[in-house]
């Protein structure tokens, strides 16, 4: 049903899982909408407890839903003092038997690993996770919950391998590899059993003998100890483990709150060279960050070496960049038949790999790819008519997920250190394409551990954790990620909980930059990086900047006196607002020439930033736009020269003052220096750069920090927006600002899975000669007929196709065979249609490893000029903005309804409420539901 709203809820918590009652929590009927990120009201919540729960909601017309299906949740152990164990290591393979002498009716593992771990009982692995977090070790280190009921029998044994990880690799150091574990078991007549870490274990230096992050993993099968993970090993040879030191006096034992990393995906070899003598080079043909699995058989004590790369030389040797960071796995045969093996405690950045050493020949199956990375929820999908936006894209996507380990990275290779800039200028990015809840609620907490740790006043560094890696305090432009990243959780999320938890640190820092603040103006100057790896200046990538710093000691000002105001904080509200009032009077004074229209140097970040903040005074507004325009359009021949920080902001400027014909024009470029430029050059994630080629580089080529572009996708091209005023998506724009280039991109296929449902916005604008419909793997094409019925198929293609509407083009390459006739099973006879984009729907993979489309036009019916479909979640209402394609009398209809007609709204169809013409568009206001609306203009 539409425009359905929520009017109360009734929750019920107890340790029942039958929940017969809410002997836990009883919230009784609860008047509200709210229907996400609701407190926990009911009694103290015990530790190493399961939970059972359930739900019940009215509408705004007072219908009762039935009671939800139950769901559960455990807790952890809450309290320092309810760990038994102690912190034992000493090896780097630690075992422990124990027996039960009944049944064990519930168990919980609570690990804790440092650096990595790896869990056994009975033989099975626990888990499917990869590699740990990185946390301010000394502050917090970070524990993980397993069920691990169905792991137990009456003879059991417990085993963990150590990796250093972070936490004994020698850029952090904190302390040898060390584990403490807890593994609480009831057992059937309601006794407990308690296994811990002590000096009882037993621990051998194992087969892994050298790991690191940057170096690799050395694993000598010869010293395996078969049976070692499993009850009645003969343990002879092993020693007691050794009771080693916490991290610190002090330290936090806290659960983990992200997702773990996993290996996501798998990728074979799709070639394999060998440049010389020797030396194998497999090319995965995508850029990850992972590792590599080898599959080999050979006489016992062969050493087979492979090391990882992102490129090659011109004669097809790897081209290793990173002398820090080596990169090379080694495996020492113990000469048994086939012999496989995957790191445990390293992980690449890479698309090459060369082997050496091999015995015999390699084969496409003697090397696999496993591309790792924190699981995180991919709720977000936009897809284009536009091929190498969708290529943009895709090395977009990757570029993030490679660079999220735990916490946010800079790349997989040279540092793999949570660099706060890059983490703030893509995180509207990640936000839009995956569910980042967890992750960035846990990085806050990273940045505050850091801030607290060794009394830093208020300040924080460049990268999270620290340790040395980068500078204190932190240029403004990085470390604003304390405050952006907070203030967007609230905005994005509707977490208001984490506003007051994370409040007193954020003031810390934002008066810390007050305090560093040049006494005579109030601006801030200070600046490290500033719009890092910007073009304008030709001088490198550092270009300090007192213009970017006091934009976002500005954004700063404005956001916490915002909050504060919000939590009735009403000195410091007025105080920040009073300081953002000060730097906007003297902005244009410091930076501002009138003469010349420009700010400082006039480069393109320069005047986007003024813009962006709406600082500039009304009677320069256009003197402003003129020169950012000519910069663009003249001195750059429509490419921009932006560093990190610029990027973010020039495509939104652009559409902000009528010019996203420009700012796609800027997009889809492909020649130096863009986006297409890399792709143009190989690229399947984005570069640290804009320079180089496929050969030359002047950085890494997985870098995610020029990745801020997506979100403008979602919000411009998809036109998927949050209403001004409001958050968590509870109120909804949707406008796509597509009137100026519907003659160059012809469809966007866009959608966000939100925590209130699904968001969907997704249009086709036609050509006035054909019907025609796109979209990428993994879409659906949708043809509607205004009058008519389809009657022939005049292209099909699932495939590579190109062309546009009316003018496509079969690639004989890639083309499934089915195309015509799957459209025409489809489409022919009927007056809408919709097909899967898909492998399976054509019955084949006409080009494998590609990410393919399907076109199609077809004859016989009449059509809409335009066609905009979206779906608003329950509970939430929403703006829709229809563009009018440049006509100014059009009719629209939503579904087989008449809603705009001869210039007024027609009423009458249900979840729409009202139509107003905005100029370019006409905007409904509908609540919630899917909606499909024509665009009908006259002939």
């Amino acid at each position: 049903m539409r425009a359905s709203k929520q009017s109360a809820y009734h929750i019920l918590v107890s340790k029942s899982s039958s929940v017969l009652s809410g002997d836990v929590w009883d919230s009784g009927k609860v008047p509200s909408s709210q229907s996400t990120l609701i407190a926990f009201g009911g009694l103290a919540l015990e530790s190493d407890t399961s939970y059972f729960w359930k739900v019940k909601w009215w509408d705004s017309t007072g219908n009762e839903s039935p009671f939800s299906e139950v769901a559960q949740f455990d807790t952890g152990l809450y309290k320092t003092s309810d760990w038994q164990g102690q912190w034992i290591g000493g090896f780097n393979q630690l075992r422990t038997e124990f027996s039960l002498d009944e049944e064990p009716v519930r168990a919980r593992l609570f690990i804790l690993g440092l650096g990595y771990y790896r869990a056994y009982i009975n033989g099975r692995r626990i888990g499917d996770h990869v590699l740990g977090p990185f946390t301010t070790f000394q502050k917090r280190v970070l524990y993980d919950t397993h069920d691990v009921t169905d792991y137990l029998s009456f003879s059991n044994a417990l085993a963990v391998e150590l990796g250093a990880g972070w936490y004994a690799q020698g850029s952090v150091n904190v302390g040898p590899r060390t584990l403490l574990l807890q593994l609480n078991i009831q057992l059937k007549s309601g006794k407990n059993f308690t296994v811990v870490s002590d000096t009882k274990w037993q621990g051998i230096q194992g087969p892994v003998t050298e790991d690191d992050i940057y170096v690799g993993e050395t694993y000598d099968a010869r010293l395996e100890t078969p049976g070692w993970d499993r009850p009645h090993f003969n343990s002879t040879g092993w020693s007691s483990a050794v009771v080693v030191h916490a991290p610190s006096s002090s330290v936090t034992i806290s659960s983990q709150v992200i997702q773990p990393i996993k290996e996501i995906d798998s990728y074979t070899p799709v070639s394999i060279s060998q440049p010389s003598a020797g030396v194998y080079v497999f090319d995965f043909g995508q850029n990850m960050a992972g590792y590599c699995e080898l599959t080999v058989s050979g006489p016992r004590g062969t050493k087979v070496l492979f090391q990882h790369a992102e490129m090659l030389y011109p004669d097809g040797n790897i081209h290793h960049l990173y002398p820090n960071s080596p990169e090379i796995d080694t495996y020492i045969l113990k000469g048994e038949g086939i012999e496989v093996y995957k790191p445990r405690f390293t992980y690449h950045g890479f698309q090459y790999v060369a082997l050496t050493g091999y015995p015999g020949v390699p084969d496409l199956d003697t090397l696999k790819a496993y591309f790792i990375h924190t699981a995180l929820p991919e709720t977000g999908e936009i897809v284009f008519s536009n091929k190498l936006l969708n290529q943009i894209q895709h090395i977009t996507r990757f570029a993030s997920l490679s660079n999220f380990m735990n916490i946010p990275t800079d790349c997989p290779q040279r540092e793999r250190r949570g660099w706060l800039g890059d983490a703030q200028l893509s995180a509207e990015t990640t936000i839009h394409n995956f569910d980042m809840s967890a992750a960035y609620t846990n990085f806050i907490r990273n940045i505050q551990d850091e801030q607290q740790y060794d009394n830093k006043n208020g300040n924080v560094g460049d990268c999270v954790p620290f340790y040395g890696h980068g500078g204190i305090p932190a240029d403004p432009a990085w470390g604003t990620a304390y405050t952006l990243l907070w203030y967007w959780m609230y905005q994005y999320y509707g977490d208001t909980q984490i506003l007051s938890q994370y409040y007193d640190g954020v003031k810390a820092h934002l008066e810390a930059l007050v305090s560093n603040t040049n006494k005579t103006t109030g601006l801030l100057t200070f600046s490290r990086y500033g719009d890092w790896c910007g073009l304008a200046t030709g001088d490198g990538c550092a270009y300090p900047s007192a213009v970017v710093s006091s934009f976002y000691y500005l954004t700063q000002l404005e956001m916490v006196a915002s909050v504060a105001s919000m939590l009735g904080k009403t000195t410091d509200a007025a105080r920040y607002s009073s300081l953002a009032s000060n730097v906007r009077s003297v902005w244009n004074r410091e930076f501002y020439n009138p003469i010349s229209h420009i700010y400082e140097h006039g480069y393109q970040t320069e005047q986007a930033l003024a813009l962006y903040l709406n600082i500039v005074a009304p009677s320069e507004k256009n003197n402003v736009i003129k020169e950012l325009l000519n910069d663009i359009t003249v001195k750059w021949t429509n490419h921009l020269n932006t560093g990190i920080v610029g990027t973010k902001y020039l495509l939104p400027v652009l559409s902000s003052i009528g010019r996203t014909d420009l700012a796609y024009t800027i997009a889809t470029q492909d020649t130096y220096p863009s986006w297409g430029y890399m792709i143009n050059n190989g690229a399947t994630t984005l570069w640290e750069n804009w320079e180089g080629d496929r050969y030359t580089t002047y950085g890494s080529r997985n870098h995610i920090m020029f990745g801020s572009q997506s979100d403008w996708y979602f919000k411009v091209l998809g036109g998927i927006n949050l209403t001004p005023g409001t958050v968590g998506f509870t109120s909804i724009d949707y406008k796509p600002d597509v009137n100026s280039i519907v003659n160059q991109l012809t469809s966007v296929s866009s959608s966000i899975r939100t925590h209130r449902g699904l968001v969907e916005s997704s249009w086709n604008a036609y050509s006035a000669n054909a019907l025609c419909g796109d979209g990428g793997e993994g879409t659906t094409v949708s043809l509607y007929c205004s009058d008519g019925l389809i009657s022939g198929i005049t292209f099909a293609s699932y495939g590579l196709p190109t062309g546009t509407c009316g003018a496509f083009k079969t690639n004989p390459s890639c083309d499934a065979k089915r195309s015509v006739q799957v459209a025409q099973q489809a489409c022919l006879g009927k007056k809408s249609c919709s097909i899967q984009v898909s492998n399976a729907n054509f019955g084949e993979d006409p080009c494998p490893n590609i990410v393919k489309h399907f076109y199609i036009q077809v004859s016989g019916c009449a059509y809409p000029a335009f066609v905009y479909r979206v779906t608003v979640p329950v509970n939430s209402d929403a703006k829709v903005s229809v563009p009018k394609i440049g006509h100014a009398n059009v009719t629209i209809t939503e579904g087989q309804s008449t809603v705009w007609q001869n210039g007024k709204f027609v009423p009458g169809t249900s979840g729409i409420s009202s139509g107003v013409d905005s100029g370019e568009d006409i905007t409904f206001t509908a609540g919630s539901g899917s909606y499909v609306f024509s665009v009908n203009v006259p002939k």
